[in-house]
């Protein structure tokens, strides 16, 4: 299929990953980065805002905020709730943090974070019992930590923070304007919230030494023409895998978007224990290369390993952002693979 014009220039690209990795960055300094005049750096952000339904968000902590307790789960229906039913299920559901509809080998995807474990299992019962009437196949698999990517957080998440970690009603105001715009400036906040601007600024500054904030980020919803694959595998350990395969997989993440488009554009790779050793959600401008760089390469790597495989196309968001997103990642990541 031909294109009448490419996804993203190369100026696109440098603003999008130095937005990924501070969203927070100055027009002079993406500017400097894209080797472009500060009236024309604002252009391509406004641009790119408009093109990939770009939000700016927060990336957190979630160890230290207190949800120890992280799972991604599948669903599969008999027979399908209708969108309006789901909505309304989830819409106030401070546990379920993204929800997507899917199309493939499951139909729902739901990103949950709890504070403990029997919170956890309260919670799945009664999403379970909620949706008994469609007798849903449900394969929650706990989510270890992100290799790449990370899960966008609702609002709620600061109803949650750990009570060591000292945040009191205006730090909660303020963690909330962030996560829904985390370039908004400190004098808007102070707008918002009734709080003095030098007050938020230093605040702001007290939750990144805490590093309750880890990066001001950006979530990209609607990249383009292209699709999104969400996938899971479960391989047994053979002699080779992590003399040989996981190896590979390594160098493969570490690579330049350019020799690999779809892993270092949008990235999201997650280990995961339960019904599934690992988790991902990737982009590409078509399902065929989507499927084939996210899923086919990876069955090829694992074939020895007796490796199942379940994908879907995402095909909205129900709930919360995509966890979408460019960053370099061997400057950003650390690999338990060697």
């Amino acid at each position: 299929m031909a294109y009448d014009e490419p996804l993203l220039t190369n100026k696109d690209r440098i603003v999008l990953r130095e937005l990924s990795t501070d969203a927070r960055a100055s027009f002079t300094h993406l500017a400097r980065a894209a080797g472009c005049s500060t009236a024309t750096a604002a252009k391509i952000v406004d641009r790119l805002v408009q093109k990939l339904d770009i939000r700016f968000t927060l990336e957190v902590d979630m160890d230290r905020l207190g949800f120890p307790e992280r799972h991604i789960l599948m669903f599969r229906f008999k027979k399908k709730p209708s969108e309006d039913f789901l909505y309304d299920l989830f819409k106030t559901d401070t546990f379920a943090q993204d929800v997507y509809l899917t199309k493939g080998d499951f139909d729902m995807l739901v990103f949950a974070a709890a504070g403990s474990p029997i919170s956890y299992i309260r919670w799945e019962t009664d999403i379970t019992a909620a949706l008994s009437d469609y007798t849903p196949e449900i394969r929650p698999s706990e989510f270890v930590f992100p290799q790449l990517g990370y899960v966008p957080l609702s609002d709620d998440f600061v109803n949650f923070i750990r009570e060591e970690i000292k945040t009191d009603k205006k730090d909660k105001q303020i963690l909330k304007e962030l996560n829904r715009n985390s370039r908004i400036g400190y004098r808007e906040i102070a707008g918002l919230t009734g709080i003095n601007e030098d007050t938020v600024r230093y605040r702001v500054f007290k939750f990144i030494k805490q590093q309750i904030v880890r990066r001001f980020t950006i979530a990209v919803q609607k990249p383009g023409y292209g699709s999104i694959v969400a996938y899971f595998f479960r391989y047994r350990f053979g002699k080779d895998t992590t003399s040989n395969a996981f190896p590979l997989m390594r160098t493969r993440y570490m690579t330049e978007a350019g020799e690999t488009p779809l892993l270092n554009c949008y990235p999201m790779i997650a280990p995961l224990t339960g019904s599934f050793r690992s988790f991902g959600m990737a982009f590409d401008r078509e399902k065929k290369q989507a499927l084939y760089n996210a899923v086919k390469w990876h069955s090829a790597l694992l074939k020895n390993e007796d490796m199942v495989e379940r994908h879907a196309f995402v095909i909205k968001t129900l709930k919360g952002l995509l966890p979408l997103r460019n960053l370099d990642a061997a400057a950003n990541y650390r690999f338990i693979w060697k």
